[in-house]
C-alpha cells in the first residue's frame, strides 16, 4: 500500500536533534513518506555557542516549483520554523495550490517561548503567521506563549494563574484562547507547554470538544521535543488516529524520551535520544488505519 506523503517546511540542523533531523525519522517510523522543504540549513541548532547557517529562502521557490511542474500531490503539509515573511508566504501559496479538502494541514507557529518572541521576530511577523498560515490550517499547535500572542491574551496573567490559582480558572483561560483560535479556522487545536507544579498540561480542542491532558513533568526542557511532538501528532492523524489520541501518543513519547535522556546524562543541547525508542513508534504504526 502506498504510504501517505507529508510535505514538511522546517530548517535542517545537522547536529542537535531538532527540526527536520528528528521529524523525518519519526514520520517515516509511523509509515508516512517524509518530503522535506528546508527553510535554512545549519551545522547545528542555535542553542550552541556558534553555528554555520545557509539561508535557503532564494532556493525555496524553484524547489517547490519543480514539485509543482511534476504534478506531485501530498496528503499532508506540516509547517515548522521559518525565518522570514517570504518563507511564510511561499508555504501559504503551496498550501493554496496543493491542499484539497482532505489534506491535513498542520501548522506549528514556532516563533516564541517563555513569554516572548524569538530573537529577530516582530509582532508584525506574528500577525503574518496568523493571517497567512493559521487561517489555512486544519490543525494548529502553538505553545502557550504563541497562543497568547496569536489571540492577544495576557501571558503573564495566565502563567501566574497556572502557578497560584485554581485549575478551574486556568482551564477557563485556555478554553477562551482555544475559542479565539478556532475562529481563525482550525478544526483541531493543541496548546502545549503549560506547566503547573510538577505537571505538564496539553489543552486539546477536537472539533469543538475540549480536553485537558495532564502528564508528570519527567525532566529538563530540551530542543527538538516540539518538532517530535508535531511529527507524531500529524503523522498519526494522517494514518487515521483521532486527534486527542494522537496528542496523547506524542506527549507520552516525548516524556519518555526526555526521561531516558536525563537518565543517560545526555547534554541538554543535544536534544533527546529518541533513536533508542523509535521502534515503539514503528510497532504502533501498523495498528493505525491506512489514510
Amino acid at each position: 500500500m502506498r504510504p501517505p506523503k507529508l510535505a514538511i517546511f522546517n530548517d535542517l540542523s545537522g547536529y542537535g536533534r531538532c527540526s527536520l533531523t528528528v521529524e523525518i525519522p519519526v514520520i517515516s517510523a509511523l509509515g508516512i513518506q517524509a518530503c522535506p522543504i528546508p527553510t535554512s540549513i545549519l551545522s547545528n541548532h542555535t542553542g550552541f555557542p556558534k553555528e554555520y547557517k545557509v539561508d535557503f529562502t532564494e532556493h525555496m521557490e524553484p524547489y517547490v516549483r519543480a514539485w509543482e511542474d511534476l504534478g506531485l500531490s501530498f496528503d499532508g503539509i506540516l509547517t515548522g520554523y521559518m525565518n522570514y515573511e517570504a518563507q511564510v508566504s511561499l508555504a501559504a501559496s503551496f498550501i493554496e495550490k496543493t491542499a484539497s479538502e482532505n489534506t491535513v494541514v498542520f501548522v506549528d507557529p514556532a516563533m516564541a517561548d517563555n513569554g516572548k518572541l524569538y530573537r529577530g521576530f516582530s509582532s508584525e511577523y506574528a500577525t503574518y503567521i496568523k493571517e497567512r498560515l493559521i487561517r489555512k490550517a486544519t490543525i494548529v499547535k502553538p505553545n502557550i506563549t504563541e497562543a497568547c500572542i496569536l489571540t492577544g491574551f495576557d501571558y503573564d496573567e495566565i502563567i501566574c494563574d497556572s502557578k497560584e490559582h485554581t485549575m478551574r480558572k486556568l482551564k477557563s483561560h485556555l478554553m477562551n484562547i482555544m475559542d479565539e483560535l478556532s475562529t481563525l479556522g482550525p478544526a483541531d487545536i493543541v496548546i502545549t507547554g503549560i506547566e503547573r507544579g510538577n505537571s505538564i498540561i496539553n489543552a486539546v480542542s477536537e472539533n469543538g470538544e475540549v480536553k485537558f491532558l495532564t502528564a508528570r513533568k519527567t525532566g529538563s526542557n530540551r530542543p527538538g521535543t516540539g518538532d517530535i511532538f508535531s511529527a507524531i501528532t500529524c503523522a498519526s492523524v494522517m494514518k487515521g488516529m483521532a486527534f486527542g489520541k494522537a496528542v496523547a501518543k506524542a506527549a507520552d513519547f516525548v516524556s519518555t524520551a526526555i526521561r531516558i535522556s536525563d537518565d543517560a546524562g545526555i547534554p541538554t543541547e543535544e536534544g533527546v535520544i529518541f533513536e533508542n525508542i523509535l521502534s515503539k513508534l514503528s510497532a504502533t504504526a501498523d495498528q493505525l488505519s491506512p489514510y
